[in-house]
C-alpha cells in the first residue's frame, strides 16, 4: 500500500540530493502515484520545505546537536515529524507512531522517538526575541539574509506582518474571460458547484477561492471561462490600458497569464505577440490561448537580443523581467532559502533597454516583477529614466481608485493588499 510519509520523506531527501525546485520534485506521475492521498502528500511535502529553517533549529534544540550533523535520513524524517507536530491538525500520537516506524534501523527509531516525543510537550523553541533578525528568522522561516533585508526595508512591525502572510495558505485566485463569462455569472457558477469563491478587492474580473481547489475540476475551464492568475498579476492589463486594435508585445510571456490577460481584456480585439526565451515553455502559451479562444503569436527569443523588425511597431508592452521572486515567497517555498543573485537588476536593466525600442513613439508599456528588491525595481527604472529622456513615468489608478501609483510606480505587498508581492511602472514614450 502506498505510505504517504515514505513518500514524502523520499521526495525531500530527493530535492536535497538534487538542490532542484519543489514543484518539479513533486512531479504529476508522483502525485498520481499517490491516489486519494495526494493532497496529503503535497501538504507534508511542502509544509515541510517551507519550514526548514524552523524545523532544523528545533533538531539541533531537542537532539542536543546540530541538525546539519545527522545523516540525511535521520534529519528528513525528523523535519517530517516535527512539521506534522507544530503546523498540522494530525494527532500527536498518530504523527510520532507513523515517523518512527520510517527509522531504517533500531538506533534511528530510537533518536526520531525520543526527539519527536519531547517536541509534543513542549512549544517550537526560538531565539530570544530581543534577537530581532534571528528570532523572526527562525520563528518564520526565512534567511537571516532575508529577514535583515525586510527589516531595513519596512521596519520590524511590517516585516512580523509581512514573513506571516508570506507563510499563510495562498489562495487560488482566476481571472475571468470576459469573452466567455462575467465574474458574477462565474460566481454563481461556483456556488452552485459547491465550491466557495469571492470576488476580489481591486481587479473587477479575478475571483479569490475560499479553500484548496483543483481549477481543472471547476464548472466551465474547459470552455475557457477563466485562467489562474493572482490578483497582482492581473492588474497589469489594467494598468497597461491598451486600446481595442492596439499592437501588444510580451518580451517575457511564460506562462502567458499577463498577454492573456491583456488580450482577453480587449476580447482578442488586437494584435498580441508572446515572447520567451525558452522554446519549452512556449506550448503552454498556446494551450492556454487555444483554450481561452484568443489568438497569439508565440515564439522563442532571447528578450536582451531582441527582434529588430518589429522596433517602433508596438503600441503596448509588457517587460516582466527574470527576478528573484521575493514577493512570491508564499507560494514556492524552496525559493526563500535560494541565494540572491545581484546579477538580476542588470539583466532586468538590459531586458528594459532593450524591449522599449518596440514601443512606437507615443506607446505605453508596464516594466514589472514579483520581487520586492528596489535594486530591481525602482532603481532599474529610475537609471533607464536617466539614460533615456525621450521616456516618461505615468501615473495610473486601480480598482477604482484604491490603489494609486506614486511617480508611475506601485508595490503590492501580501499582508497589505492580499495579493502576491508585486511591482509596477508605467512609461509612455515621447517623440
Amino acid at each position: 500500500m502506498f505510505n504517504v510519509r515514505r513518500a514524502a520523506t523520499a521526495l525531500l531527501l530527493s530535492m536535497v540530493k538534487s538542490g532542484g525546485f519543489a514543484n518539479l520534485v513533486l512531479s504529476d506521475a508522483r502525485l498520481a502515484e499517490a491516489g486519494e492521498d495526494a493532497p496529503l502528500l503535497t501538504a507534508l511535502f511542502y509544509g515541510t520545505v517551507e519550514r526548514t529553517l524552523t524545523l532544523d533549529y528545533a533538531i539541533s534544540h531537542f537532539a542536543a546537536r546540530p541538525a546539519e550533523s545527522l545523516a540525511p535520513h535521520t534529519r528528513a524524517v525528523l523535519r517530517l515529524g516535527l512539521y506534522q507536530i507544530y503546523f498540522t491538525r494530525i494527532p500527536p500520537h498518530a504523527a510520532i507512531n507513523e515517523t518512527v516506524s520510517l527509522g531504517e534501523n533500531k538506533g534511528e527509531r530510537a533518536l526520531l522517538n525520543a526527539v519527536l516525543r519531547r517536541a509534543a510537550t513542549e512549544p517550537p523553541p526560538l531565539p530570544p526575541e530581543g534577537r530581532t533578525a534571528r528570532h523572526l528568522s527562525v520563528k518564520e522561516s526565512f534567511p537571516l539574509p532575508t529577514v535583515r533585508r525586510f527589516l531595513s526595508q519596512y521596519g520590524e512591525e511590517e516585516t512580523r506582518a509581512l514573513l506571516s502572510a508570506f507563510n499563510r495558505v495562498s489562495p487560488l485566485t482566476i481571472t475571468v474571460n470576459p469573452r466567455v463569462a462575467t465574474r458574477e455569472a462565474l460566481l454563481a457558477d461556483f456556488a452552485a458547484a459547491g465550491f466557495s469563491a469571492e470576488p476580489t478587492r481591486y481587479c473587477a474580473r479575478s475571483i479569490r477561492f475560499l479553500e484548496s481547489v483543483d481549477p481543472v475540476r471547476l464548472p466551465r475551464f474547459a470552455e475557457g471561462a477563466f485562467f489562474v492568475q493572482d490578483e497582482a498579476s492581473a492588474l497589469v492589463a489594467d494598468a497597461l490600458g491598451a486600446r481595442e486594435g492596439d499592437n501588444v508585445i510580451d518580451v517575457c510571456a511564460a506562462p502567458g497569464g499577463k498577454i492573456l490577460g491583456v488580450a482577453t481584456a480587449l476580447c482578442g480585439n488586437g494584435t498580441f505577440t508572446a515572447f520567451d526565451l525558452h522554446e519549452s515553455k512556449l506550448s503552454l502559451i498556446r494551450e492556454s490561448a487555444a483554450r481561452l479562444g484568443v489568438s497569439l503569436s508565440v515564439r522563442a527569443l532571447d528578450a536582451t537580443e531582441g527582434d529588430a523588425s518589429l522596433d517602433g511597431t508596438a503600441d503596448a508592452l509588457l517587460c516582466d523581467v527574470p527576478c528573484s521572486g521575493l514577493g512570491v515567497l508564499g507560494k514556492k517555498p524552496d525559493l526563500r532559502y535560494r541565494a540572491y543573485d545581484p546579477m538580476l537588476s542588470s539583466l532586468g536593466a538590459r531586458i528594459l533597454a532593450r524591449s522599449t525600442r518596440y514601443l512606437r513613439v507615443g506607446g505605453v508599456m508596464i516594466y514589472s516583477t514579483c520581487t520586492l528588491a528596489p535594486e530591481e525595481n525602482e532603481d532599474v527604472v529610475k537609471n533607464f529614466l536617466n539614460a533615456n529622456q525621450q521616456f516618461t513615468l505615468e501615473e495610473f489608478t486601480l480598482g477604482d481608485g484604491a490603489l494609486k501609483s506614486e511617480e508611475g510606480m506601485l508595490t503590492m505587498l501580501p499582508h497589505k493588499h492580499g495579493t502576491d508581492g508585486f511591482f509596477l511602472a508605467k512609461l509612455r514614450r515621447h517623440a
